[in-house]
């Protein structure tokens, strides 16, 4: 019976080929591209036959960008580091870099990455052969990573493995971290910490709290605000991974242990945005055209201030704001002056740029009576 069915597929395959277009090719959900972390630095030294060989030092990174560095082995020249752009090739398996780069390709494996020979065949010439391995991460590689995301706590562990309680406190009051050149800003369960950070040679994350908030809530939250605040106040063990989704570890070997996973943030997505002031007034509005699921809209205009932080100018006239504003939730009857980042987003099939509005300080919040 198998025989006669394998017969069977064979004649079907062949008169599809005769007849018709050829069958499209599945895509490969398992290659390089997809299932590997593949991003970071790798390191090696391409052998030659009448010298000690050439230090090769080649960074990856997400956005499709890289870093060659190269220098000769047991030399004192200067490194030669070029910066370029690498392509996947349609097999997701390899890479090749652009002409800065040579054009040269590389079989992207667990780990490691091998020099391949123009033509996408691995190279069996010792003179050519290359293996570049994937280095640990340096301090100033973390800073970088740590700063393309918005970390959310998602679990908590103290030295026994045990879930600490109170972290994270639950949706309603997520713990999140934000990296932002040298500075971090921590909303805890309740406060919000503000402060600067550097990740030591050692890979650890050393935090220095300037102020914080100073918020009564639950003595729940307030609990677990002084218990995450005791967790940083020591250096934390690193341990970064980006695919397939980023993950942050900080590990305190007497403390416990704090997990997080990370969204980009909108700079890593759409480069630099543009700070800008809108006031928010206490009472939403119905909306025009009303976007679903949304009936209600918030009123804005937009606030100027000076160098020394006073407003100048006169407000104008308020406006519906049909968007969403990242970050923050409006309450009935409060009015709030804020501080956000404008991004222009990717273009919807309509043509006209998009643009979003992510939260980054509250400036004036005041109740109003009705």
């Amino acid at each position: 019976m198998l025989v006669i069915l394998l017969a069977v597929a064979t004649v079907v395959s062949a008169a599809g080929q005769q007849s018709g277009p050829p069958p499209a090719q599945l895509v490969d959900l398992h290659n390089s591209r997809i299932s590997l972390d593949w991003a970071g630095t790798y390191e090696g030294v391409l052998p030659c036959t009448d010298c000690p060989g050439t230090k090769i030092r080649l960074t990856l990174n997400y956005d499709g960008s890289y870093r060659l560095v190269t220098q000769a082995k047991g030399s004192q020249n200067a490194e030669r580091s070029v910066m370029g752009v690498f392509t996947w090739q349609p097999n997701g398996n390899a890479i090749t870099l652009d002409e800065r780069g040579g054009r040269q390709q590389f079989s992207v494996g667990e780990g490691r990455l091998i020099l391949l020979r123009p033509e996408g065949g691995a190279s069996q010439s010792s003179t050519a052969s290359l293996v570049l391995t994937l280095a640990a991460p340096d301090s100033e590689e973390l800073e970088q990573q740590l700063g393309r995301y918005r970390w959310t706590l998602v679990l908590a562990t103290d030295a026994n493995n045990r879930r600490i309680a109170g972290l994270p406190p639950g949706q309603d009051h997520p713990v999140v971290l934000n990296f932002a050149g040298s500075q971090l800003s921590v909303q805890g369960p309740c406060n919000r910490f503000l402060g600067k950070y550097q990740v030591t040679p050692a890979n650890q994350l050393a935090v220095d709290v300037a102020a914080s908030t100073m918020m009564g809530c639950d003595p729940a939250l307030m609990q677990a605000d002084s218990t995450l605040s005791n967790l940083l106040a020591k250096p934390l063990q690193v341990q970064f991974t980006g695919r397939p989704s980023a993950q942050l570890q900080l590990v305190s070997p007497g403390n416990g242990t704090l997990n997080f996973t990370g969204e980009p943030t909108p700079e890593s997505l759409y480069g630099a945005g543009t700070t800008v002031f809108l006031e928010i007034a206490a009472q939403s509005v119905d909306c025009p055209n009303p976007p679903s699921p949304n009936t209600r809209c918030l009123q804005y205009r937009e606030r100027h201030y000076d160098d020394k932080g006073l407003a100048v100018g006169t407000p104008g006239e308020w406006k519906p704001l049909t968007l969403n504003i990242e970050g923050f939730t409006h309450r009935e009857g409060v009015r709030n002056v804020l501080r956000v980042k404008q991004f222009q987003g990717p273009a919807p099939a309509s043509g006209a740029p998009s643009i979003l509005y992510v939260l980054d300080l509250v400036v004036e919040s005041e109740t109003v009576m009705p």
